[in-house]
């Protein structure tokens, strides 16, 4: 074997490689004879069917490149480590000159190796962790989602009342700017929908329009949907809702009691008063913040490391990220019973465009994540160990009263969601490390969004 580096450019390395007269016809008769072996041509015994009846059947072209199977990839191996190439997908072969026995084979592998990384000076860098106030409004809220959850649903024959639960018939137009109806709208018939008017998350020109309304009103409202919105048919629209409704409920709450404690938190639970119920409430928010809180700010960290290092992310990887992108937004659009079309609303030039540009921006961000971040598990000689696997096994037998050898057989018998936890215990572990190294700001909420308020402007 013969090689020559014929050119670098950027991650693409290519590779010239002369494959010897003798190697070849030593594979190429080893094919020869395990496809006289396999084939079953009338009129031959099997191990004796002659040479050209075998290329009449396969072809010469096809018999040679299996020839060349059995040569390539102990050759690949070898290139990688002459030249320490840290590649990122199998090399394509391109035989540059028709193969002629008794001859050399010469050929290029074009390898798609890692691009230059320069990381960021990560000790340099300050991250800041949002610390959570939590107040009694946040214990009252809580507490009444709770005795909301277990609460007696009462049809009422009155009017609509604040915290109510009112059934009814809602009926969605999407509006142009002079109030008419637009041509493409995402849905055509009515649908029955419960709003929860005790959920604090209801948008307030609802509540503000079916409040004091009755049974059998109909009741018109109209808002601008946020461009980020969830639902991607009706998000950046002027939309019209039609509101028919149908039963107005009210809860009766439970009353907080012994009985209540165990309803709510088992019948061991040690809760016997109320001031205990309250701590158990603020301590469990507490929990639920910092672990938020604390996710957030390490999405922050790795994005901050991705923005400050340098490296020019490779267009075939972009290219491949918005493959695998595409195909989510369709699953995601398809379980939703629309179509992508529907969904990123691409009737028009300009939404294909938009569309097409933001899935670049997303794969190529991925990407830069990706590339970062095994840099970093380089940099600082990161690996995911058995031990790492086994430790993950026993937090999730202990979270859902399972053994750990039930765990661990659900994984290793789904190789698909293997592979993921350890793509996602690898980068905890990263994000974990370089957390020893930056500087952590603890700053109130108040103090981070007025430090961040402008950040998404213009996008």
């Amino acid at each position: 074997m013969k090689t020559e580096l014929l050119r670098q450019e950027k991650n693409i390395v290519t590779i010239k490689l002369d494959i010897e007269a003798a190697e070849f016809t030593k594979a190429l008769n080893k094919t020869l004879n395990e496809l006289s072996q396999q084939a079953s041509v009338p009129g031959f015994r099997k191990g004796k069917t002659p040479r050209n009846i075998l290329e009449m059947r396969f072809g010469r072209d096809a018999i040679y490149n299996e020839a060349l199977e059995k040569i390539v990839p102990e050759q690949i191996r070898q290139i990688v480590e002459d030249y320490d190439l840290d590649v990122m997908d199998t090399p394509t072969l391109d035989i540059k000159e028709k193969i002629v026995e008794g001859q050399p084979v010469v050929c290029e592998l074009i390898f798609e190796v890692r691009p230059e990384i320069e990381l960021c000076d990560v000790d340099s860098l300050t991250v800041e962790k949002v610390v959570t106030e939590v107040n009694d409004e946040a214990v009252d809220r809580l507490e009444k989602r709770i005795r909301i959850s277990m609460a007696e649903i009462k049809p009422v024959e009155r009017a609509v009342q604040d915290g109510d639960l009112v059934d009814l018939e809602l009926t969605i137009r999407t509006l142009n700017p002079d109030g008419s109806e637009a041509e493409d709208q995402p849905r055509k018939d009515p649908t029955k929908e419960k709003i929860n008017l005790a959920d604090e998350t209801i948008r307030k020109e609802v509540r503000e329009a079916l409040i004091g309304k009755s049974k059998g009103d109909e009741v018109y409202t109209e808002f601008d949907v946020e461009e980020k919105h969830f639902d991607r048919e009706l998000a950046g629209r002027h939309v019209r809702y039609k509101m028919v409704i149908e039963t107005v409920s009210e809860y009766v709450l439970p009353e907080v009691n012994e009985q209540f404690y165990k309803d709510a938190f088992g019948p061991d639970t040690d809760i016997k008063d109320y001031e205990t119920f309250r701590a158990k409430l603020k301590e469990d928010i507490i929990k639920e913040v910092t672990s938020t809180n604390e996710e957030d700010m390490k999405g922050r960290l790795v994005e901050l490391v991705a923005k400050t290092s340098k490296l020019e992310v490779p267009e075939s990887l972009i290219s491949r990220q918005i493959r695998a992108i595409r195909k989510e937004d369709q699953d995601w659009a398809k379980n939703n019973g629309i179509t992508l079309e529907q969904a990123y609303a691409l009737d028009t030039e300009d939404g294909r465009k938009g569309y097409e540009n933001l899935l670049h921006s997303r794969a190529e961000e991925a990407v830069r994540h990706v590339l970062v971040m095994d840099e970093l598990a380089k940099k600082f000689d990161i690996h995911l160990e058995q031990a790492d696997l086994e430790a993950e096994f026993e937090r999730q037998a202990a979270r859902f009263n399972v053994s750990k050898g039930f765990v661990a057989k659900a994984f290793y018998e789904n190789e698909e969601r293997l592979d993921e936890l350890r793509s996602r215990l690898r980068w905890d572990k990263i994000v974990n490390v370089l957390l020893t190294h930056v500087k952590v700001e603890e700053v109130s909420e108040q103090e981070f969004n007025a430090r961040h308020e402008h950040d998404h402007d213009g996008e």
